[in-house]
């Protein structure tokens, strides 16, 4: 008798088992081809207007070059700089064609597009309450100098602009911690600071000096914001996000590439000098002495990110920047994974 009552708990738990696996796949439903996997941003030949997405799903070990033309019949345009997904949208920045395209992200197909005289030369965009906030370097004097960099602030919903931010020349990265919207600078700009911008009144409320260039940023465990910056002496930066405060510099050699990216849970930051690729603590106060790995295979290193999932490291090469690219897979560890081929000039990685 007891055997059979166990036999019974048994055949119950199972089912109870199954059951809940089938309600929770039935409220995560498909929404299309390209709802999960990786999306490279290949930004194409410059002025050649053939920048696109190649999208690689790395369970299934499938590789599709060129899916927006695939989707919408043509390419998404010149110089495909960056994609913010926001939902269920996906915005394309494209800095050649000055124009965003906004997609379904999950099927890549086109549902608006912006264009603007405001919108000249645009980085890389930040959806906040409604409000895309565009990174947008302006127009170039006849030195091809930068004179007039600002935010601009578009409503999603209508894609009207709703004002605009100036800010010093150069502007680039967005980072937005859930209060303050901060703004780096590209690697030639010369401005050592980092703009801090309130979305509640769209407002600089802070200008935080440093003693490099800040370039990219991300977030760690603590919510202390980091920045990297190149040059003769490259630094690390970590800064308070509340109180605006630089709390560490770390010398981390010479000419670091402008790429920095944060471990899965957040504890340790990964950058680049030349091909080799170092791992850091957050909680260290000196650089790492011996590389994760070299990427000594990498013809032209041109962007570089981590998979939030699997940790696995994301590289970019651009080759020759006028035929199609590849990217590197390294995994947590450093070890090599595979080599996966790209469309024109691959300079970042969206994970779905």
């Amino acid at each position: 008798m007891k055997t059979v009552f166990k036999f019974v708990h048994v055949v119950f738990a199972i089912t109870l088992f199954l059951f809940l696996q089938s309600c929770e796949k039935a409220s995560d439903p498909v929404k299309g081809a390209y709802q999960s996997g990786v999306l490279v941003v290949s930004e194409g030949a410059f002025g050649s207007a053939n920048g696109d997405i190649t999208y690689y799903n790395p369970s299934l070990g499938v590789i599709e070059q060129n899916v927006f033309k695939k989707v919408n019949g043509v390419f998404a345009g010149d110089v495909l700089q960056s994609i913010s997904v926001e939902g269920d949208d996906g915005y394309l920045v494209l800095n050649g064609s000055n124009k965003i395209e906004v997609v379904d992200i999950n099927t890549l197909k086109r549902k608006n597009t912006f264009a603007d005289l405001k919108l000249n030369n645009p980085r890389y965009l930040k959806v906040i309450n409604g409000k895309a906030y565009i990174s947008v370097w302006g127009p170039f004097n006849s030195n091809f100098a930068l004179v007039d960099s600002y935010v601009l602030v578009v409503d999603t919903k209508t894609l009207s602009i709703a004002g605009a931010i100036d800010t010093n020349e150069g502007v680039e990265n967005l980072l937005y911690d859930g209060k303050y919207l901060f703004v780096s600078r590209n690697g030639f700009s010369g401005s050592k600071a980092l703009s801090v911008i309130d979305p509640a009144t769209n407002k600089i409320v802070k200008e935080i000096n440093l003693s490099g260039e800040p370039l990219s940023m991300v977030l760690d465990a603590n919510n202390k914001l980091w920045a990297i910056s190149k040059g003769n002496a490259s630094k690390l930066f970590r800064i308070n996000a509340t109180t605006f405060e630089v709390e560490q510099t770390i010398e981390i050699g010479s000419n670091a590439r402008s790429y920095l990216a944060v471990t899965p849970d957040k504890r340790s930051l990964i950058y680049a000098i030349g091909k080799a690729v170092y791992k850091i603590s957050i909680e260290t106060t000196s650089a790492p002495t011996i590389p994760l790995f070299t990427a000594s295979d990498v013809t032209a290193f041109y962007g570089m990110n981590v998979d939030p999932k699997t940790g696995n490291i994301y590289i970019g090469d651009a080759k020759n920047y006028s035929s199609a690219g590849s990217a590197f897979i390294f995994k947590a560890d450093g070890s090599f994974e595979k080599n996966v081929d790209t469309g024109i000039a691959p300079n970042s990685f969206v994970f779905r």
